[in-house]
């Protein structure tokens, strides 16, 4: 994966699987949300993904990247966002990081907004790739960080 990833904390880079592989050595009741949101600019459209590392009862810890792609349509830019998320835990998993507990969507289950036309899609995508989806209003974290993120 050639994307560079950052605490939230202090913005330092960090080589992810080292990092994560002495963060989950540390604790054993850290669980892994990962989600992405998306912003349009202009031109291009500003991705971001977390990676939220929750301490159950105690608070958590959040890394992220960030990515530029040229601006394309509603459904396309949705997508993108479900694809980073899976394409970041399926990486995880292949360098020994245990599977996230959850892949949090962006995505509203009332038919009055744009996103829920992706909804079904998303949430079978994400499930037949081995993960569990969540969408609003239970996609909190990783998809509320990756939304200030990009902003």
């Amino acid at each position: 994966m050639d994307r560079k990833f950052h605490r939230l904390s202090d913005r330092k880079q960090i080589d992810l699987i080292s990092y994560l592989r002495e963060k989950l050595s540390e604790r054993n009741d850290i669980k892994i949300y990962i989600g992405s949101d998306s912003q349009d600019f202009v031109s291009t459209t500003g991705y971001a993904t977390a990676i939220v590392l929750h301490y159950r009862n105690n608070g958590g810890h959040v890394l992220y990247t960030k990515t530029k792609r040229p601006r394309t349509d509603v459904f396309t830019k949705h997508w993108n966002e479900v694809q980073d998320s899976v394409d970041i835990a399926m990486w995880l998993e292949k360098n020994g990081i245990p599977k996230a507990d959850f892949i949090d969507l962006d995505f509203n289950p009332d038919p009055k907004y744009p996103s829920n036309a992706i909804l079904k899609s998303a949430l079978g995508y994400v499930e037949s790739m081995g993960f569990i989806p969540r969408c609003k209003p239970y996609a909190f974290a990783a998809m509320k960080v990756a939304d200030k993120i990009c902003r």
